[in-house]
């Protein structure tokens, strides 16, 4: 009778156990944390900045001809846009290519893509791991191919029809001794690491797929529009470490929840959010060691933190789904609509 009595005690405190992990997992399961494991995307890395080098090591009228034939209009793009050294139809295009080529930056340049991207199999896994995630919430979009290069430091991604282009040598990381030579600050570095590059991918996605529009123009909108590219991120990578999607340390990134009723109620008070004026709209959205508005201690990019926190609030009160919400033209209406405050967070 004793042991049966013991057994039903367990029996009950299994239950009990049982119970409680499943409401945990209801309660507080991330509703972004799709599974997208049957999704099947074809993308992959395409190395033209290795493809680029074998002008100087081949026949070059053969390899250019090559390039134009696998990349088509990047191999263009590349040689007008991104190196400026014009069209290969010049007669001095091979000249120009090769003193690109050549120059002692991009030649430092390469030496260390090589060695950080030596092997790039889970940078490939980490942006086709993205790209299910936007074909989970956009079946009906077509993904671009994507391609990496070298360009002397002077792009990130780039993006056109049918392409992502990854500047290799802005994502060497924070140590990288080519940029002490450079002499690009830190609060730049952060920005320029190998783990920034799916997120720059995912963001370069969103804002060709959805432009910003406003006549207005108002900086709440620019807020407002980056928090909601923020919160794609959260859906595309939602087991990213938040700092990472925003650009931030760890002390940046506390700051941001530490202050955050204080940041909103002086931008409303002093009715910043409402300002229209550019070099004002860039203290608060654009990369700089601070928010000068809220003295050097404080978070760069604070606006659109305060944007992202905006839509966040808007989707859980309004329970808006990640199609409506990329589809929604109407910053203003996101805020209206949206319930933030805080001081009731």
């Amino acid at each position: 009778m004793k042991r049966k009595f013991v057994y039903i005690l367990v029996a009950i405190f299994v239950t009990i156990f049982v119970t409680l992990i499943i409401l945990k997992y209801f309660i507080y399961r991330n509703p972004l944390n799709v599974n997208v494991s049957k999704i099947h995307i074809e993308t992959k890395l395409e190395r033209f900045d290795r493809d680029l080098l074998l002008v100087s090591k081949e026949d070059p009228y053969k390899v250019i001809t090559e390039l134009q034939n696998k990349y088509g209009y990047f191999f263009e793009l590349y040689n007008r846009e991104i190196i400026r050294i014009g069209s290969v139809e010049n007669s001095s295009y091979l000249v120009y290519l090769n003193t690109f080529l050549s120059d002692y930056a991009v030649y430092e340049a390469y030496k260390e893509v090589n060695r950080v991207f030596k092997n790039t199999d889970n940078l490939e896994k980490t942006i086709i791991d993205g790209f299910k995630h936007i074909k989970y919430y956009f079946p009906e979009k077509k993904l671009p191919r994507v391609v990496t290069f070298v360009a002397g430091f002077n792009q990130s991604i780039v993006i056109n029809e049918g392409f992502i282009g990854i500047g290799l040598d802005k994502y060497l990381g924070i140590d990288c001794k080519i940029y002490d030579m450079l002499q690009i600050p830190d609060y730049l570095r952060i920005e320029m690491t190998p783990e920034q590059i799916p997120i720059d991918v995912v963001r370069a996605w969103v804002e060709y797929e959805f432009p910003y529009e406003s006549e207005t123009n108002y900086l709440i909108e620019y807020m407002i529009y980056n928090g909601r590219t923020l919160y794609f991120l959260d859906a595309c990578y939602p087991n990213v470490k938040e700092e990472i999607k925003h650009k931030y340390t760890k002390k940046q990134m506390d700051y941001c929840y530490l202050y955050e009723r204080e940041m909103w109620t002086r931008m409303v008070e002093q009715k910043f959010i409402f300002n229209t004026d550019n070099l004002t709209i860039k203290k608060f959205i654009e990369s700089a060691p601070f928010t000068s508005e809220f003295g050097p201690e404080s978070t760069p990019r604070i606006g659109n933190w305060l944007g992202y926190q905006i839509v966040k609030s808007y989707v859980k009160n309004n329970k808006i789904k990640i199609k409506n919400l990329m589809k929604e033209k109407d910053m203003m209406k996101i805020l209206n609509k949206s319930g933030y405050n805080p001081k009731y967070r």
